[in-house]
C-alpha cells in the first residue's frame, strides 16, 4: 500500500506498507524493489516498512541479505536496531534514505507477537529572510499627469539661487509624492545559490558588470574589448565550476544509486526549462499568415509565361462537286 503524509504545504512524506506471508518466496525481493523503484526515486522523504516474516538480522538468510542489497541500490537502509518480535527477530524493518527519519523505539503491545516501531519524521522548517523595501510606482503615471505637473513650476527668483534651488527641490518632492508616492514591498529571500557558484564566479560576474557599465557609458573600442575578454572568461569559470561541482558530487555518492540517478536527471532534464511563448490561437493565425504571404511574395516573383500559340489551322478542303441531274 503506498501513501502520503503532508506534513506542512511544502513538506510530503511518502512511504509504502507491505506484508509478505510466511513461506518460501525467492522473487519477494526483486518484486519490491521494482514496484517501490519508482516512488523511491521520486523524492528523499520516503519510508518503507511492514512485516516481512524473514529475519533481518541473519546474515545466512538469503531472503535478507537479497533484499537488503536491492534496496541498498535505491539508497534505502534498514533504521530498526532491535528486535521487533516475542521470539528476538527483527521482522518488521523501516528502510528510508532521508536524513529526517529516524528510529525510536519498539513497544510491547500485550495483544500480538510483534512490537510496535516507533520512528520520527522531523523535517526543519526554513525560515526565508523578508526585506521591506521603499519604492515609486512611476509606472502607474501617465504621461499627461506628469506634463500637468510639470506645466505648474513655481517662478523661482534669480537673483537668490540657494533659496531657488531649495524651492524647487521642495516642489519637486511634493510632485513625486502626488503623482507616485512611496509604498512598502515585502521581499522574500528564497533564491539559494547555486552549489557550483564559488567566490572567483562572483568576482568575475561583479567584473564583468563593472566593465559592461563602463563600455554603455563611453562606447570605445577598448572598452568593448575588455568586457568581450572579461565576459568569455567568466563563461569558462562557469563551466569549470560546474564541471568540478558535479564531479564531486558524483565522487561523494558514488555507492549511492538514487543520488546517482537525480544527478543524472538534474543533468538530462534541466528545471529551468520553460515554455517562455505559450501556444494561443493568435500565434497560429500569425504563422500561418506569414507563410501564405511569403507563398505569395515567391509566386509574384515568377515571370508570367507566354501563352501558348494556338495549333495551326488545317488547310480548307476542296471537294470536286458535280451537278445532280
Amino acid at each position: 500500500m503506498h501513501f502520503q503524509i503532508h506534513t506542512d504545504p511544502n513538506t510530503t512524506l511518502r512511504g509504502t506498507l507491505i506484508y509478505r506471508p510466511p513461506g518460501p518466496r525467492p522473487q519477494f525481493s526483486d518484486t519490491i524493489a521494482d514496484l517501490i523503484s519508482t516512488h523511491a526515486l521520486a523524492s528523499t522523504d520516503y519510508i518503507l516498512f511492514g512485516d516481512l516474516n524473514f529475519h533481518l538480522k541473519n546474515n545466512n538468510d538469503a531472503n535478507s541479505t537479497a533484499l537488503i542489497d536491492n534496496l541498498a541500490n535505491l539508497g534505502l537502509k534498514q533504521l530498526v536496531t532491535t528486535p521487533t518480535h516475542a521470539a528476538g527477530h527483527t521482522l518488521d524493518p523501516i528502510f528510508s534514505a532521508s536524513p529526517h527519519v529516524s528510529f525510536n523505539h519498539t513497544t510491547e503491545p500485550h495483544w500480538t507477537d510483534h512490537r510496535c516501531v516507533h520512528f520520527t519524521f522531523r523535517k526543519p522548517t526554513t525560515h526565508h529572510r523578508t526585506q521591506q523595501l521603499l519604492r515609486r510606482c512611476w509606472g502607474e503615471v501617465t504621461e499627461d499627469q506628469l506634463s500637468t505637473a510639470l506645466a505648474l513650476r513655481p517662478p523661482t527668483d534669480p537673483t537668490d539661487p540657494d533659496t531657488a534651488a531649495t524651492n524647487l527641490t521642495q516642489w519637486i518632492n511634493d510632485c513625486a509624492n502626488t503623482l507616485a508616492p512611496l509604498k512598502t514591498f515585502t521581499t522574500n529571500h528564497t533564491n539559494k545559490k547555486a552549489a557550483w557558484f564559488t567566490e572567483d564566479l562572483r568576482i568575475s560576474k561583479h567584473t564583468c558588470r563593472k566593465l559592461e557599465k563602463k563600455w554603455l557609458h563611453d562606447r570605445t573600442p577598448d572598452n568593448h574589448t575588455a568586457l568581450k575578454s572579461a565576459t568569455r572568461r567568466h563563461h569558462q569559470l562557469i563551466r569549470t565550476a560546474k564541471k568540478t561541482a558535479f564531479k564531486d558530487h558524483l565522487d561523494n555518492n558514488a555507492h549511492n544509486t538514487k543520488e546517482l540517478f537525480s544527478i543524472v536527471k538534474e543533468l538530462s532534464i534541466p528545471s529551468s526549462i520553460t515554455n517562455d511563448i505559450p501556444p494561443s490561437q493568435d500565434l497560429c493565425d500569425s504563422l500561418a499568415t506569414f507563410f501564405h504571404r511569403k507563398i505569395t511574395d515567391i509566386h509574384n516573383s515568377f515571370k508570367p509565361d507566354p501563352p501558348p500559340h494556338p495549333p495551326p489551322s488545317p488547310p480548307p478542303l476542296r471537294l470536286p462537286l458535280t451537278p445532280v441531274a
